[in-house]
């Protein structure tokens, strides 16, 4: 099990959401969770607040951005895990509501997995626009 933390602040703005997971390598198709791709899935359902610990219910929203997170860096887990399927298992999300962003959780997984999987991270830069009143994410690939 791993922590990462997703933070990022500007004069304007921030934002902050850390993410706990766990991998397990298994070598046929689970049964449960979400299929991210060929040989990556994402199991979302066992989360708990990870400042206090208690149970946490994620929003459909939420987990989107999870499942988004592990699509952007999925073929990177599987350059790194060349055999069999890999489970990522979300056991906690620190969230601290005034800098809270659901949208957040897709670089913090990834940046989870980069250090879960030894790949380099994918840099996101993090504006705000606002005529829309959104941040927007840029990855670098």
């Amino acid at each position: 099990m791993r922590n990462h933390r997703f933070k990022h602040q500007t004069n304007t703005f921030g934002m902050f959401v850390g993410v706990t997971a766990s991998a397990a390598r298994v070598s046929v198709p689970p049964a449960m969770g979400d299929q991210i791709s060929e040989r990556i899935w994402l199991a979302p359902s066992q989360v708990h607040e990870g400042f206090k610990g208690t149970p946490l219910i994620l929003t459909e929203e939420e987990i989107e951005w999870l499942r988004s997170g592990l699509r952007r860096v999925s073929a990177d887990i599987e350059r790194a895990e060349r055999d069999g399927h890999v489970v990522v298992s979300v056991q906690a999300l620190e969230i601290v509501e005034a800098d809270y962003v659901t949208a957040a959780l897709a670089p913090a997984i990834a940046g989870w997995a980069a250090e879960e999987f030894g790949f380099a991270p994918h840099r996101v830069e993090v504006t705000f626009d606002e005529p829309t009143k959104r941040y927007v994410f840029e990855w670098d690939r």
